[in-house]
């Protein structure tokens, strides 16, 4: 195996040495399952072994790649959810697409997306797959949420666990891929929380807006006299990607003001830059209010992954934290 494409992956060391053992040894499993929470780096490491599998750098450009199915030569393929789910017809495209190149004897790799959104006609299809492998397809299924998989398609796979990155593991991977000194994401990496995308966000300046609109929220909330109101005016045009930077930013003022509480020094906050906007903070969001309000975001987070509509998401954050104010 070629250890070059393995060279830009941040994090997950022993997860690296496994997946290269097993591709040196040729002893890949057929069925994988990538799981692990949004962000940590499961999809970079499935073109890294589809790379690998296939000897060449495959999948660079997915996310800007439309349609059903996409083909990277004549022996990779990805799928991805078209609108909210991956659909039966997908499937039956990546069947034919094999049956039509037959045995080659070359390894042939399918990397499917959010692989929990497969409906029940693609879950049967998959299973039936799985249960008899053509020679020499592989399988890398990608999900944040593994126990909505079939529990006999999770059977029949390996599944490979992402859990977030150590800090120093983090630095160490941002200075080697983006340049420059461990001492310059310093920042990024306290408030990241060990999610690789979190901290690109922070870096990428979302994170840096994602603060000042978590900022500007609890101040709304807390002293605003129309506060709903006013929140629907700020996000009628944010995003799906905005909102997630923005309900992961938002969970680490709130674990900022614990340890504020707690009487704990500046040096053990995220967001150390924000000290004096999350003393004002204090006085209106005592500790039962932070850890109902960490729940209501990890409802909304969850709510996300699921597809539910962003409006009632976002109301049930406002909600919820006006509830936990005292303000409904």
């Amino acid at each position: 195996m070629d250890s070059a494409f393995f060279a830009g992956l941040i994090g997950h060391g022993e997860l690296k040495k496994r997946l290269a053992h097993l591709l040196s040894s040729d002893r890949m499993p057929h069925a994988a399952v990538f799981a692990g929470p949004a962000g940590l780096g499961k999809s970079a490491f499935a073109r890294a072994v589809a790379s690998a599998m296939v000897g060449r750098s495959v999948l660079q450009t997915w996310d800007e790649a439309g349609g059903a199915m996409i083909r990277d030569g004549a022996d990779v393929f990805c799928l991805a959810p078209v609108g909210k789910g991956l659909k039966v017809e997908q499937f039956r495209q990546l069947q034919e697409a094999l049956i039509l190149q037959g045995d080659s004897g070359s390894k042939r790799v399918c990397v499917i997306r959010h692989a929990e959104t497969m409906n029940a006609e693609f879950s049967n299809r998959m299973l039936k797959t799985l249960e008899e492998p053509p020679a020499g397809v592989y399988f890398i299924l990608l999900t944040d949420q593994p126990d909505l998989l079939l529990a006999t398609i999770r059977s029949r796979c390996t599944v490979f666990s992402f859990q977030p990155i150590a800090a120093a593991d983090l630095l160490d991977g941002l200075a080697r891929c983006c340049g420059g000194s461990r001492e310059q994401y310093a920042e990024a990496v306290r408030w990241s929380g060990g999610n690789l995308q979190a901290a690109l966000d922070f870096l990428s300046g979302r994170g840096t807006k994602g603060v000042t609109a978590a900022l500007q929220f609890l101040q709304i909330l807390a002293t605003h006299p129309s506060p709903y109101a006013k929140w629907l005016t700020l996000v009628a045009a944010v995003d799906e990607a905005e909102m997630k930077v923005f309900i992961r930013v938002l969970m680490a003022v709130l674990r900022d003001l614990a340890v504020l509480r707690a009487g704990l020094p500046q040096s053990a906050l995220c967001l150390q830059g924000c000290f004096d906007e999350l003393v004002q903070l204090l006085p209106y969001w005592d500790d039962a209010a932070v850890f109902t309000l960490l729940r209501v975001l990890e409802e909304s987070w969850e709510a996300m992954t699921r597809n539910v509509n962003g409006s009632l998401i976002r109301d049930h954050i406002c909600l919820g934290f006006l509830q936990a104010k005292g303000g409904v």
